[in-house]
């Protein structure tokens, strides 16, 4: 598997130097420094626009260069050891080069600081982002937790987007994707426990399955921003979806301990959510 890994945090002095300028505009220059020199290449094999998943720009200059700062120390060498490490423990279906540009993450952003240990990923259609704030607790842990997760996400669209021919975009499906990469990721960082799959009681667990998922799971036509990330107003906790999925996978694992994470990408989610005897 060949891995680039773009340090996105390494150049942009010239965002700096220029935010420093009167009347300096940070959504232009952010995007003519950290996103333009990048996109093309990251976005190279997305069959539509996926400026959504475009990193935010950072205003907070001062924290940005601390960020900044603490972001150099890391070993890069060391950190692609651990993706290969991972890439290897999960091979792909082709052997088309995977782009991870690591950016630094605002300050702004909570939750992620609190609750994701600072690190967020997202993948564009084979290639992916990473978002690092270095303020946040233990974060270079989470690193190769993260880069695991969304290389997941690559092997599971290649194999039902390209080589299989399609994907059923239901809610179980979409549950069980991030479940599946979630449990793979573990499998390679066994000494981390997210808390977004670890959230909700066994009360709570019952309830919002019954009341809220169950009925739905063969659905095409959900808010997956709900049913993922969760809603407040609906009494759905933060990434519900998640843990769900995980918890899925999970007992799967648990009847089939020998089944190898390829393998399990290739089984369909209804088949899984059949065979896991998870109610």
């Amino acid at each position: 598997m060949n891995l680039e890994i773009i340090a996105v945090y390494e150049n942009l002095d010239g965002y700096l130097l220029e935010m420093e300028k009167d009347n300096a505009d940070y959504k232009e220059l952010w995007d003519k420094y950290a996103i333009m020199p990048y996109w093309e290449k990251l976005s190279q094999w997305a069959p539509f626009d996926m400026s959504d998943r475009k990193p935010k720009p950072i205003k907070d200059v001062n924290k940005l260069k601390q960020q900044i700062k603490l972001l150099k120390e890391m070993n890069l060498d060391e950190i692609k050891n651990e993706f290969l490490g991972a890439a290897k423990a999960l091979p792909n279906y082709d052997d088309d080069k995977i782009v991870i540009a690591i950016y630094p993450l605002d300050d702004e952003e909570t939750n992620i600081k609190e609750q994701q240990n600072g690190v967020q990923g997202v993948s564009v259609f084979g290639n992916m982002l990473i978002q690092v704030n270095p303020f946040a607790k233990e974060y270079s842990k989470w690193i190769p937790y993260v880069f695991a997760h969304e290389y997941h996400h690559s092997v599971w669209g290649n194999y039902w987007h390209v080589v299989h021919g399609g994907s059923t975009g239901s809610l179980i499906e979409a549950l069980l994707i991030d479940g599946q990469a979630d449990s793979f990721a573990k499998s390679i960082n066994p000494t981390l426990n997210p808390k977004w799959i670890s959230q909700i009681s066994e009360n709570q667990e019952k309830e919002l399955w019954n009341n809220h998922y169950s009925k739905l799971l063969n659905e095409t036509n959900f808010d997956y921003g709900t049913y993922m990330f969760g809603n407040e107003e609906l009494g759905i906790p933060w990434c519900t979806g998640y843990f769900f999925g995980y918890r899925i996978i999970d007992s799967f694992r648990k009847i089939y301990p020998d089944i190898t994470p390829k393998e399990l990408i290739e089984t369909s989610s209804e088949e899984i959510l059949l065979k896991s005897g998870y109610r």
